[in-house]
């Protein structure tokens, strides 16, 4: 596991002394009783302004930081020496916004990652990894292609079963990659018996711990023991760690707190099996697609292909209930993806003056007076799509070739039967009452076509079930200034 950048700079800025830094932090004051008070550049500030810029900074002894950590029960050794407290005084002194940022986060993921660690029973604390890693971003990327909260390489994460291709990559899914490296860890704890080689060999590998115990003499096998040795960014790694669970459990007491406190967002999960534009979903859920792909940080693009199967999107729970059932779900959003046109039939058919759903009979056995058709089924088609060009049902679809889900493959041939000329223009121009599970009404004077919105009806899937109406046209008919509808409306549809 290859370390973050944000450690390559903090061992470059605090790697020396206290004096080292401590000198070029501007002091504005000193209290009564040492603490520093600071501020950032104020060259070109006025003196009302710099006076609102103060912050006041306390400045603990090292009796006391080593007092604190000592307060703390944890499992992972917190040990305290001039090279910890160099990094306690960068976050709580010289980066105190890094550590306002991390406390504003830490309700979003901490929960996910203590429901993990308890799963493999290691200690809560190390939650506080993923800070070191990462930052908490799930997109975090370093110069060593390490990618999300747990900074996995690609080749460990493909190890620990996180895929990784154009579309996806489940190193920046929260939960598979924090499962994931709850096993890594646990399996690196086996190997050694403790906790801070483990975190060593997480950021530099077992091969560079090893050799780094085997430059020592072979008997020592501690962190610090070893400590020489090790390279130069796992020397900061450790020490990052303790100096972060010091920062995290008493930023109070250093005067640091934060005003925007994050939590997790309540999902829903869909199962999808076909391809999905993000886009269009987002407009069917009513929410930006950017809030759409933050739900979903390992996907890459706003698509998903036409080979997608068994996949968990998230979706706000609150708009899950604006979609069909997770079956219609997939088959909607995949005839909304421009990635999946829908197919032309193979064979010509003579449109219906009125509504398709007239012709859409629910039937258990083979028509009369129909023939067959055999269609071939094309990447991307679903069974939403074909049955809206031939002006059958789903259903109907279903029975005709003995389907019991709604998942199809290209190439797959497809049985569908269809009223003959003559019956088809009959049936066209007849005023009978349409189909009941349609309800569809059609007025004789002004030849209006009216749709009665069931429930998990959605203007898109409307618009899915008669040719020649977009959703657009659906509102402008109906002076619809959103995509909201209610079961029971009446919506004319031409």
């Amino acid at each position: 596991m290859k370390y973050s950048n944000l450690f390559t700079v903090v061992a470059a800025i605090v790697g020396g002394i206290w004096a080292n830094y401590a000198q070029a932090l501007p002091i504005i004051a000193t209290a009564p009783d040492d603490s520093l008070i600071l501020a950032g550049d104020t060259a070109k500030l006025s003196p009302a302004d710099l006076d609102l810029l103060v912050e006041y900074i306390p400045n603990e002894t090292n009796e006391v930081i080593q007092d604190r950590l000592s307060c703390l029960e944890s499992e992972i050794p917190l040990t305290f020496n001039p090279f910890v407290r160099n990094f306690i005084d960068y976050f709580t002194i010289r980066n105190r916004n890094y550590a306002r940022t991390m406390l504003s986060r830490q309700n979003v993921y901490f929960p996910l990652f203590e429901k993990y660690l308890k799963k493999y029973n290691m200690p809560e604390e190390m939650k506080y990894l993923a800070i070191v890693e990462s930052g908490l971003n799930p997109k975090a990327a370093s110069w060593a292609k390490a990618v999300g909260l747990w900074q996995f390489i690609p080749v460990t994460g493909r190890e620990y079963g996180l895929d990784q291709n154009q579309y996806i990559d489940e190193r920046m899914d929260p939960e598979k990659a924090t499962d994931a490296a709850c096993r890594f860890l646990s399996r690196l704890y086996k190997s050694y018996g403790d906790w801070e080689l483990a975190m060593a060999a997480y950021n530099c590998g077992p091969g560079n711990v090893n050799k780094a115990i085997r430059r020592a003499g072979g008997g020592k096998k501690t962190f610090w023991e070893i400590f020489p040795y090790l390279p130069k960014e796992t020397r900061s790694y450790v020490p990052s760690m303790t100096a972060i669970i010091y920062t995290m459990n008493y930023a109070p007491e250093h005067n640091i707190f934060t005003d925007s406190v994050l939590y997790a967002q309540d999902v829903k999960t869909l199962i999808i099996d076909q391809a999905v534009d993000l886009e269009k979903l987002a407009d069917e859920l009513h929410v930006e697609h950017t809030q759409l792909l933050a739900l979903n940080p390992e996907i890459k693009k706003n698509v998903l292909p036409a080979n997608t199967r068994n996949y968990k999107l998230r979706v706000p729970a609150e708009r899950a209930t604006l979609l069909a059932s997770a079956d219609d779900v997939s088959c909607m959003i995949a005839a909304a993806s421009p990635y999946t046109p829908k197919p032309e039939p193979e064979q010509p058919i003579t449109e219906p003056a009125t509504a398709p759903a007239l012709l859409a009979e629910n039937k258990t056995e083979e028509p009369k007076q129909t023939e067959k058709t055999t269609y071939k089924v094309k990447r991307g088609d679903n069974l939403t799509s074909i049955a809206a060009k031939y002006n059958v049902t789903v259903d109907e679809l279903k029975e005709w070739n003995n389907l019991k889900r709604s998942s199809i493959m290209a190439n797959q041939q497809l049985a569908i039967y269809q009223p003959k000329p003559a019956e088809a223009l009959a049936m066209a121009t007849e005023t009978k009452k349409p189909a009941k599970a349609n309800r569809v009404t059609i007025s004789k004077k002004q030849q209006e076509i009216i749709h009665h919105v069931q429930p998990g009806d959605t203007l898109w899937t409307i618009s899915q079930k008669y040719d020649g109406i977009s959703v657009d046209k659906i509102k402008k008919l109906n002076k619809l200034k959103s995509n909201q509808i209610k079961p029971g409306q009446k919506l004319i549809l031409g």
